[in-house]
C-alpha cells in the first residue's frame, strides 16, 4: 500500500511539473447525486466532502451541506461547462448531463438492480459511452465495461487499494490527466487480489458454497485482460470443471463460451470458431455458428474474429478490428450493431441511414435510435419530433416520449434529499 501511494504521488508530481500553473480550485465539480445528497453511499460521500474542502463542489441536491453548494436544474446553464467537472452517480441523469459537455464526465455508478428495468440498462450503457471515466462499486459491471471501453475503475470498498486507484483516476481525470497507468495497474492487483482469495478458497470446506468456481472465472477474466491468455485458459477450464462438478446449470454458454475468445488471444481461430459451435444453443447461435464457418471458408478472418469477440461480449476488440475495414457492407453492418450494445449511438449513426433499413420496423427503431442521439446532444425538440415520427402509425413505438418523461420525473426526485439529515 505504502509503495502504491509513492508511486502515485512521484508520477503526478512529475506531470505536475510540465503543467503550467493554473487554478485548479476556482474549476467547479459538480454532483449528479443519486438521491439527495445522503442519498450518496457513505463511502463516495466522505471522499466527496474531503474534496470539498480544496475545490468547489456543487451538488444537484437540495440537501447539500455547507460548503458544498446547492444547485438547482435551472441553474445548470449558469455553469461554465468548458471548465467544469460532471460526477454523475444515477443513469436517469444522461439526458441532462450529457448535453451539458463538461470538460470531464464522471460516471460513479451504483451496481445494476438484480432486475433493473430495462430503461435504466440502456440509460447506463448510453451514459458509460459519453463518460470520460467510469467508476463502479460492481465487479461484474466493472469487467462488462472494460469489455467495452478504457478508462473503467472499481470502488467496491472491499479492497483498500483497489478503491485508492478508482479515487485517484477521478482525481486525476478532474485535474485534466489521464489514468491509463493505473487502469493497467488496478487489473493487475484485481487479479493478484482474486489470486490470493482463491487460495484462501481453494482448502475451504465451503468452497462451493462460498464462490470458489465463480472466482476462478473472474480471476481468468482478469488474466486476459491484462494479457495473459494461457493462464486465462487454464484458470476457465478448472472453473468450467468445478461448475460441472456443483451441477449448475449453462455452463456451456456463460463459461465454456469464452475459451473461444482466449484462443482468438492464444492465435488459434479455427479452435476459436469451433469452440463457439461446441456452445452454440438455439436456432440464433446455430446461424452465428454456421456464419463462422462460413466467413473462415471464404478468407473472411477479420469478419470472424470481430464477431467471435462480439459473441463473448468483447465488444471494444471487436469494433478495433472492424472499424478499418468499414467500407465492407458485412463487417459495416455488424460494427453498427456493436456500437449500438456500447451506447456510441452517434458512431453507429454516422455509419448508416434510416433509408437502409429493409422494413418498416428496422425504421423505426432507426429514429428511434436517431431521437435518443439527438436528446443526448442536447437536441431536444429535435429528438421529440424524431420519437413522434417513429410513432406516427403505432402507438406502441411512442416508447421514446413515454422514456423521456420518466427520465425527467426521476430526475427530478433525485435531487431532493433528506434536510433533517443535516
Amino acid at each position: 500500500m505504502v509503495i502504491v501511494l509513492f508511486f502515485i504521488r512521484s508520477y503526478k508530481n512529475q506531470k505536475m511539473k510540465r503543467m503550467v500553473n493554473a487554478p485548479m480550485a476556482a474549476e467547479p465539480i459538480v454532483v449528479f447525486p443519486s438521491g439527495g445528497w445522503h442519498g450518496i453511499p457513505p463511502g463516495q460521500r466522505s471522499w466527496l466532502e474531503e474534496f470539498a474542502r480544496k475545490r468547489r463542489l456543487l451538488a444537484v441536491a437540495d440537501d447539500a451541506p455547507a460548503p458544498i453548494e446547492q444547485l438547482s436544474l435551472e441553474q445548470l446553464s449558469s455553469v461554465e461547462w468548458t471548465s467544469a467537472s460532471a460526477i454523475v452517480m444515477h443513469p436517469a441523469w444522461v439526458h441532462i448531463a450529457v448535453p451539458l459537455k463538461p470538460r470531464c464526465l464522471i460516471a460513479m455508478l451504483p451496481p445494476p438492480e438484480q432486475a433493473e428495468e430495462a430503461l435504466w440498462t440502456k440509460c447506463r450503457t448510453w451514459l458509460c459511452a459519453y463518460a470520460t471515466l467510469v467508476v463502479t462499486g460492481s465487479e461484474a459491471f466493472y469487467l462488462e465495461q472494460s469489455f467495452r471501453r478504457g478508462s473503467v475503475f472499481l470502488m467496491d470498498g472491499l479492497d483498500e487499494t483497489s478503491d485508492l486507484f478508482a479515487r485517484q483516476a477521478a482525481e486525476w481525470h478532474i485535474d485534466g490527466f489521464e489514468s491509463d497507468t493505473l487502469i493497467r495497474l488496478q487489473q493487475r492487483h484485481r487479479a493478484n487480489w482474486r489470486n490470493e482469495l482463491l487460495q484462501k478458497q481453494e482448502h475451504a470446506a465451503d468452497a462451493a458454497a462460498n464462490g470458489y468456481a465463480d472466482g476462478l472465472f473472474y480471476h481468468s477474466v482478469y488474466r486476459y485482460l491484462i494479457g495473459e491468455a494461457e493462464y486465462s485458459r487454464k484458470l476457465l477450464l478448472i472453473s468450467f470443471e468445478q461448475m460441472l462438478l456443483e451441477g449448475r446449470g449453462n455452463t456451456l454458454q456463460n463459461v465454456y463460451r469464452f475459451l473461444s475468445a482466449i484462443e482468438l488471444e492464444l492465435g488459434h481461430l479455427q479452435d476459436a470458431v469451433r469452440t463457439y459451435g461446441y456452445t452454440a444453443g438455439g436456432d440464433a447461435e446455430w446461424r452465428y455458428a454456421e456464419q463462422l464457418t462460413k466467413w473462415l471458408a471464404g478468407g473472411k478472418r477479420e469478419l470472424v474474429k470481430a464477431q467471435l469477440y462480439r459473441l463473448n461480449d468483447d465488444y471494444r476488440k471487436a469494433a478495433a478490428l472492424l472499424e478499418p475495414v468499414a467500407d465492407d457492407p458485412e463487417a459495416r453492418t455488424l460494427l453498427i450493431e456493436i456500437y449500438i450494445q456500447m451506447g456510441r449511438l452517434h458512431s453507429a449513426l454516422t455509419l448508416g441511414e434510416a433509408e437502409h433499413r429493409q422494413s418498416a420496423g428496422d425504421r423505426r427503431q432507426w429514429q428511434h435510435l436517431q431521437g435518443t442521439a439527438l436528446l443526448l446532444e442536447g437536441k431536444r425538440h429535435e429528438a421529440i419530433h424524431c420519437f413522434l415520427s417513429a410513432g406516427e402509425n403505432r402507438q406502441e413505438d411512442l416508447n421514446g416520449m413515454i422514456e423521456l418523461a420518466v427520465m425527467d420525473e426521476v430526475a427530478r426526485e433525485l435531487t431532493r434529499g433528506n434536510k433533517e439529515a443535516n
